[in-house]
């Protein structure tokens, strides 16, 4: 859930900060083994009530903090200090929604105390440039922002007339109006795709709006991954489900508690998917945070040890290593949480000196071997089969690196030092220069990528819930395999 309101007042902050309903949310009644660690945020000085709404891949989290007085602040917490973004000159508030792996944030703020909220980004030193332009009524919101600090949100029109328009602000500020009919922009993804409300896809000025359930046919975009997935809500007779789309069409993700007022907020590579079950209404059972993955839906309290002392209200961001953000009570307080998994680690294949990506370890082709605080590589020194293509047609730098598999000599087999167990793994096999290849990757022994590419789709990417008994996570190629080629792999425990 994101700050949409675009007039600050307490009350309205209020109200977006969850906890005011009774806590009523019953115990799993035989919880599995702690999946996430977690960690309370804090809050700023003497502020009570904190939300957390984003995570980068470096674990750096941003959101809003209530303050002594009322008023909301921007925050960001990194290594375990949270720190104000502060205001515009002149102004009482503000709000962060979203941070990119460079550490620019998107979101809100006032010019004037207690008045309307404008689009702004903070750089990664945390400048806050005010993107609203000069109308004072253009009132509107930040709410994503992509890998090269480009954000989007939305503005009313100079007349201050109707609902935020969807709009896209450059690097440089220059404003990009989405379209007369396009709402609210939610989200935006490294290819430049936008989403928003109504549910549209928006990208270098087309549109493929995003259907309902029949009859209802409202719906919401929030979030799209890298890999164009999208995810949000839809209207169903008197409920709001969360969905993804699927082929083009919404599929319900499910429902906790019997809640039937959901929305998914954020999506990661992998496809997990994070929300929140709020039944807005008090008295009442108490709002849920959730985790979607591999088709089941799992309250985020069932993945944490018993006796937390936690009730996980929202889920509102997830990044590609797994960790969540959002907001729950601790002791009768709203605080800001960061959950870790028990173990994560991700890892880029590219040759040695090639930029890492922000979060990942590199692998450079070397024998399976300890590196630091992993232990990992491959079957044989593989080093020579490495490629960084610097390619126009990457992503980003993930999908711009890659090490064969299938050389003459050269290696066939990845493996990872885990501890036994069961692990979600997302492995992405392609090559931006070439679709010399059909590409099909196993992990202990499960097929997990399998496809030819295309010049359209040079990557081929997919995710498996594999069980390890021998202390050792392994990678390699199917039958049918052509000149397999590993990109990355992100390994979260399940």
């Amino acid at each position: 859930m994101r700050q949409q309101g675009l007039k600050w007042t307490a009350a309205a902050a209020t109200g977006v900060l969850l906890g005011q309903c009774a806590v009523a949310a019953a115990a799993s009644a035989a919880p599995a083994p702690a999946a996430y660690t977690i960690t309370d945020l804090g809050v700023l000085g003497a502020g009570d009530n904190s939300v957390a709404t984003a995570v980068n891949n470096a674990g750096e989290v941003v959101g809003y903090n209530m303050t002594s007085t009322g008023l909301t602040h921007a925050f960001r917490w990194r290594r375990g200090v949270i720190s104000d973004l502060g205001t515009e000159q002149g102004g009482s508030s503000s709000t962060a929604a979203a941070i990119n792996d460079a550490g620019q944030v998107a979101g809100t703020a006032d010019r004037t105390g207690g008045g309307y909220g404008y689009p702004a980004r903070w750089s990664a030193t945390g400048v806050l440039t005010d993107l609203g332009g000069a109308a004072t009524n253009a009132l509107g919101a930040g709410t994503g922002v992509d890998p090269g600090g480009r954000v989007v949100g939305g503005q009313r029109p100079a007349t201050s007339e109707g609902e935020p328009l969807g709009t896209l602000y450059q690097a440089d500020g220059t404003r990009v109006d989405l379209g007369a009919n396009l709402g609210l922009a939610r989200g935006i993804n490294a290819v430049g795709q936008v989403v928003g409300s109504p549910a549209y896809v928006w990208q270098a000025g087309s549109v493929r709006f995003l259907p309902g359930f029949p009859s209802t046919g409202a719906a919401i975009a929030n979030a799209i991954n890298i890999s164009g997935q999208v995810v949000g809500s839809a209207s169903a007779g008197n409920n709001l489900l969360a969905v993804r789309w699927q082929n083009g069409n919404p599929v319900t993700l499910g429902t906790v508690s019997g809640i039937n007022y959901n929305q998914a907020t954020a999506v990661n590579a992998a496809g997990d998917i994070v929300g929140t079950a709020d039944p807005l209404c008090s008295p009442c059972v108490s709002a849920r945070g959730w985790l979607w993955r591999a088709g089941s839906l799992v309250p985020l309290d069932d993945l944490l040890p018993a006796g937390s002392g936690w009730v996980l209200q929202q889920a509102n961001g997830i990044n590609d290593r797994g960790q969540i953000v959002g907001a729950g009570l601790r002791d009768g307080h709203v605080r800001a949480f960061l959950l870790t998994p028990t173990f994560s680690v991700s890892i880029n294949f590219a040759p040695a000196g090639s930029a890492v990506p922000v979060g990942y370890l590199a692998d450079t082709g070397t024998a399976y071997g300890t590196r630091g605080s992993y232990t990992y590589g491959w079957d044989v020194d593989n080093s020579v089969n490495a490629r960084d293509r610097n390619s126009v047609r990457s992503p980003d730098q993930r999908y711009d690196t890659l090490t064969h598999m299938q050389k003459a000599g050269g290696a066939s087999r990845w493996e990872l030092a885990v501890p036994n167990g069961r692990y979600a793994v997302h492995v992405v096999a392609g090559d931006p220069d070439n679709v010399d290849s059909t590409y099909r990757l196993t992990v202990e022994g499960q097929l997990a990528a399998s496809g030819i590419p295309t010049a359209a789709q040079h990557w081929i990417e997919g995710k498996v819930t594999v069980t390890v008994t021998d202390g050792r996570l392994t990678i390699g190629n199917a039958a049918d395999a052509v000149n397999d080629k590993l990109a990355y792999v992100d390994v979260v425990s399940a």
